[in-house]
């Protein structure tokens, strides 16, 4: 008799805790409505269980400097991605994202306007080593450049607040 009872409580408590499974966090620090589109230069690379995470600092328009603030330092993104798993089944790993490979991807920033954001649907492109894209451009316009992920470098739809 006990171990039926056990048993009862074991699905019970799984039936309340198996909708909580999908239920990770929201996304609405996130403008999902808007895409940034940076080229940049990945400074380092987290595999957390729950999101990938990559930072890096984007590349000037002109492709030839990185992104600095007013103090001179270089401003660093953190993007929000998918688990670590399946960032593997992209093929997205420490290995193939190593210190200084200059990727391009689409965004979705952050509400506040902090240096960071989601990757949404968007593909990433790396260029091939130590060969950046030409002004204005995108590692995907690269010959011999590397998709990872579904989707292409979506078009950006942020505008700069006045």
């Amino acid at each position: 008799m006990h171990r039926i009872v056990a048993m009862f409580i074991v699905i019970l408590l799984l039936g309340f805790l198996i909708p909580f499974a999908n239920a990770h966090h929201s996304y609405a620090m996130y403008d999902g409505s808007v895409y940034r589109v940076f080229t940049g230069v990945i400074v380092r690379v987290v595999p957390n269980a729950a999101h990938f995470e990559f930072h890096f600092v984007p590349l000037n328009d002109k492709r030839d400097a990185l992104v600095r603030d007013e103090k001179n330092e270089p401003v660093v993104w953190v993007i929000q991605m998918e688990s670590a798993g399946e960032a593997l089944r992209q093929g997205i790993t420490l290995e193939s994202f190593p210190r200084g490979a200059i990727i391009s991807m689409g965004v979705h920033p952050r509400r506040d306007g902090k240096p960071a954001g989601d990757r949404g649907e968007s593909g990433i492109f790396q260029c091939p080593k130590g060969t950046p894209p030409k002004p204005g451009m995108h590692c995907d316009s690269v010959a011999g450049s590397k998709s990872f992920g579904p989707g292409v470098i979506p078009k950006e739809t942020w505008k700069p607040a006045r």
